[in-house]
């Protein structure tokens, strides 16, 4: 039992190292919840989850009604509104009701919570964010 104890020790302080190297590459990612129940509070909207680096939110919603996820500029707008008066930092707000998108940040969200390292997660995310909203730079 002593072994696996160890064991876990050492895992922690290698995660508490990973994470603090990730942080000094600005790699940083963190889950939202204030700013997804916020969302959430939307009439037009049944579910959020809300992810931020640096100080971009990215926001994957399943819509009311709408399977289809077509979002107006209208409600990506109160959307975004939402989440800058939760964080102040955030710049930029990207939203999507893209099905995949929202099964990947829903994804995204429990692996960060569970303490898996950001590094590898954050390279995924990346491409994730890329392929669903191109034109962002």
């Amino acid at each position: 039992a002593t072994n696996v104890n160890d064991g876990r020790n050492v895992n922690d302080r290698m995660n508490v190292t990973d994470n603090r190297d990730a942080n000094r590459e600005d790699n940083n990612m963190e889950v939202a919840d204030k700013a997804a129940d916020k969302v959430a509070e939307l009439k037009e909207v049944s579910s959020a989850n809300v992810i931020t680096t640096n100080r971009n939110a990215y926001v994957a919603v399943v819509l009311k009604g709408n399977p289809k996820g077509n979002l107006t500029n209208e409600l990506k707008g109160k959307i975004s509104k939402k989440v800058k008066e939760t964080d102040n930092n955030i710049n930029n707000v990207f939203v999507s009701a893209n099905p995949d998108f929202v099964d990947r940040m829903r994804n995204y969200g429990d692996r960060i919570q569970n303490g898996e390292p950001i590094e590898g997660l954050f390279e995924e995310f990346g491409e994730t964010i890329n392929r669903i909203f191109p034109n962002q730079r």
